[in-house]
């Protein structure tokens, strides 16, 4: 498996833990998302020890994809002695909302993603590039187009369908795996793709080289193997 997952569940799947995928390389490490529960399973998986650089990936600003930010980046300072740096295309949301969490500025560096973004340290290099995606009306969301020692994968963080070009780059191979948000109820509001409607999307051949994740309660994963996708375990599970 190309990431790792601190937490695969839904936002209510507490047994999972919030989805939050991760690439940790000596002493840094890149998280995607940082929800309410992610802080404590860290600590738990000691994933910060020895940890300098915590470079954070937000796709959107619901709790179980920011929620444990603030505490992330307290610990780092006050701790550990680590640098964070949070990375989005909501740049002015995202630190309204640390604002409003009591995170100082001088604490964190944020950096606003444009189309196309080099991260680079003495670690690792990764291309990471964000893809507008519909989840929900009150807030922007991203999906990322990461490109990680050769391999480029698609990670949708929250949302309903799969963008069309997106989906083109897929069944061309010229995305090698995708990390795709799952549930397991199909309504006309659906803010996550139904997983039956991925059969629809995703020829048999290609379907393993799809990770389906963010699991609610409906979900079972010998399910989403049947289906020929990929499930998803936790770190160290």
């Amino acid at each position: 498996m190309f990431l790792n997952f601190i937490g695969s569940g839904s936002a209510l799947n507490t047994e999972l833990g919030n989805n939050c995928a991760f690439i940790k390389e000596r002493k840094s490490i890149l998280l995607i998302d940082c929800g309410s529960t992610t802080f404590s399973r860290l600590q738990s998986l000691k994933l910060l020890e020895n940890v300098q650089d915590i470079f954070v990936l937000i796709t959107h600003r619901h709790p179980d994809h920011i929620a444990s930010l603030g505490d992330l980046i307290f610990y780092a300072n006050y701790i550990i002695d680590a640098h964070v740096t949070v990375l989005t295309p909501d740049e002015e949301n995202v630190c309204t909302l640390l604002k409003y969490m009591g995170v100082q500025k001088e604490l964190y560096t944020l950096i606003k993603l444009q189309k196309e973004f080099q991260l680079k340290n003495s670690d690792f290099e990764t291309l990471i590039s964000y893809v507008p995606v519909q989840h929900v009306e009150e807030m922007s969301c991203y999906g990322y187009m990461i490109t990680y020692k050769n391999t480029k994968i698609y990670y949708s963080g929250d949302a309903k369908d799969i963008p069309k070009d997106i989906l083109q780059r897929f069944v061309k191979n010229e995305i090698e795996f995708m990390y795709q948000d799952v549930c397991s109820y199909d309504n006309p509001d659906n803010p996550h793709m139904y997983i039956k409607r991925l059969l629809d999307l995703i020829d048999e051949k290609d379907r393993n080289r799809l990770f389906c994740m963010h699991y609610d309660e409906g979900l079972d994963k010998t399910q989403i193997q049947q289906l020929g996708f990929h499930s998803i375990k936790n770190f160290e599970e």
